[in-house]
C-alpha cells in the first residue's frame, strides 16, 4: 500500500469503497427473491429456510480463517479473486435450474463473501490515516446500508418484470463490476511477517484476537437485536393489525443513511464509552417500543431508535477492533468482530422464534431486552479494568 494520505477521499478508498456497494448490491438482489425462485424448482419451506441460512452459516464459518488469510497474504488479490468467487458461484446456481447445486454454490458463495468482506475492512484501514480511521469506517458502512435501502426493490422488480433468472444474471454482473473495481485498487503488497500455515486454522488464538472476544459479544448483542427484528417485526404487525410495517424499513434505512453521515467525523472524536452507552439505550427503546406497540407510529419511532443503536455501535466497534491490534493482525481483529455480528443474526431469529411460540411477539421483543442488558453491564465492568 502506498502511504496513507491525510485526505479521506483518496482514490484506494473510494474504490473499495464503491466495490463493497455493488458486492452488498449483488447480495440485496438476489436474498429476498431466492426463496420464490427455489418455490419454482420444487422446494419446500425446509429447503427455502437453509438456503436463507446457509449463506450466513458459511461465511461464519469462513471467518476465523478469512482473518488469518487477510494478515498474511495480498489483501487486494484476495478482493479480487474472492469477490470473482462469488460472481462465478452465484452465475452457476444462476443458470443450473437444480436445488443440489444452488445448495452447494450458495454456500460457495458466503465462503467467499465472509473472506472479501474482512479483505475489504482491512484495507479501508489502510487507505487513511490513523486519524481517520473511525470516519473512514462509517463511510464505508454507509455502502452496505444504501444497498439494502434499494437492493431489494430493485431485485423483486426484475424478477417479476423479467423472471427469476434475469435478476440473478444482474446480480451475478454487479459482482463482477466488484471485481474489476476491485482489480484498480493501488496497492503495493509488502511480504507479511506473520505467514499462513494450515495447522494455524486448528489453534484459537491465532484465528481468534483474545482481547476482542468480549466486544465480539457486544457486537453480536446489537446484531441480535437486529436479527429478531427484521424476522418478526411483519408477522407481529399484522397480529396486531398495524398496516404499513415496511414503512419501518423504509424509515430505519433513511435515518441509519443520515446518522452515518452526521456523526462519520465523531467516530475519530468520541471514545467506545460515548458512542455505545447511548447505542444501548436505543437499542433497548427499540425492543421496549416494538413489545408496546399498537400503532404505525411507534414502529417508525422504534425504527429510528434502532438506527441510532445501529449507526452508534457497529462502526464505533470495527473502530475499536482495528485500533486494539497492530496492523499486520488487524485481519484477525476483524474477523473476531465479524464472527460476533454473524452469530447474533444467526442466533437472534431462533431464540426469537422459540420465545414467541411459548409466550408471544410482545413478550418476545420484551426478552429480548435481556442479551442487550447484560452486554451494557459487561461493557461497564470491562471499560473500568481497561482504564
Amino acid at each position: 500500500m502506498k502511504e496513507k494520505p491525510d485526505t479521506l477521499w483518496g482514490k484506494a478508498y473510494i474504490l473499495v469503497s464503491v466495490a463493497n456497494f455493488f458486492s452488498w448490491l449483488s447480495y440485496n438482489m438476489v436474498t429476498p427473491v431466492l426463496t420464490g425462485y427455489l418455490k419454482t424448482l420444487g422446494g419446500s419451506v425446509f429447503v427455502c429456510g437453509v438456503a436463507a441460512g446457509l449463506f450466513a452459516f458459511t461465511s461464519l464459518l469462513s471467518r476465523p480463517v478469512s482473518g488469518l488469510l487477510v494478515d498474511a497474504l495480498n489483501k487486494k488479490k484476495l478482493l479480487y479473486i474472492f469477490t470473482l468467487l462469488m460472481g462465478a458461484s452465484l452465475f452457476l446456481y444462476s443458470i443450473i435450474p437444480s436445488i443440489p447445486v444452488i445448495l452447494l454454490f450458495r454456500g460457495l458463495h458466503g465462503i467467499a463473501f465472509g473472506i472479501s468482506s474482512t479483505a475489504s475492512l482491512v484495507l479501508v484501514s489502510e487507505c487513511v490515516s490513523e486519524a481517520r480511521i473511525g470516519e473512514a469506517v462509517s463511510y464505508f458502512g454507509i455502502m452496505s446500508v444504501a444497498s439494502m435501502a434499494i437492493g431489494p426493490a430493485i431485485g423483486i422488480w426484475l424478477s417479476d418484470s423479467y423472471g427469476y433468472r434475469v435478476c440473478m444474471l444482474v446480480s451475478t454482473a454487479m459482482l463482477f463490476v466488484a471485481a474489476f473495481i476491485a482489480a484498480m485498487f493501488p496497492y503495493i503488497h509488502r511480504k507479511s511477517e506473520i505467514e499462513f500455515r494450515i495447522t494455524d486454522v486448528f489453534s484459537v488464538p491465532r484465528i481468534v484476537e483474545q482481547k476482542l472476544i468480549g466486544l465480539s459479544g457486544v457486537n453480536a448483542s446489537f446484531t441480535m437485536m437486529n436479527g429478531i427484528v427484521s424476522t418478526y417485526l411483519v408477522v407481529f404487525a399484522a397480529e396486531r393489525g398495524i398496516h404499513g410495517s415496511s414503512w419501518h424499513f423504509t424509515v430505519n434505512a433513511v435515518v441509519l443513511i443520515l446518522t452515518r453521515i452526521l456523526m462519520a467525523r465523531k467516530m475519530n472524536q468520541w471514545s467506545l464509552k460515548q458512542n455505545l452507552y447511548p447505542a444501548f439505550i436505543f437499542g433497548i427503546v427499540t425492543l421496549l417500543l416494538i413489545g408496546w406497540a399498537n400503532s404505525l407510529l411507534l414502529l417508525i419511532i422504534a425504527a429510528a431508535a434502532k438506527a441510532m443503536a445501529q449507526s452508534m455501535s457497529q462502526p464505533a466497534l470495527q473502530t475499536e477492533a482495528l485500533r486494539r491490534v497492530i496492523p499486520e493482525k488487524r485481519g484477525v481483529a476483524c474477523s473476531t468482530m465479524y464472527i460476533g455480528g454473524d452469530l447474533g443474526q444467526a442466533v437472534g431469529p431462533i431464540l426469537g422464534g422459540l420465545l414467541a411460540q411459548s409466550f408471544g411477539y410482545g413478550n418476545m421483543f420484551f426478552a429480548s431486552v435481556i442479551p442487550l442488558v447484560f452486554a451494557c453491564i459487561y461493557f461497564v465492568i470491562w471499560s473500568r479494568s481497561s482504564r
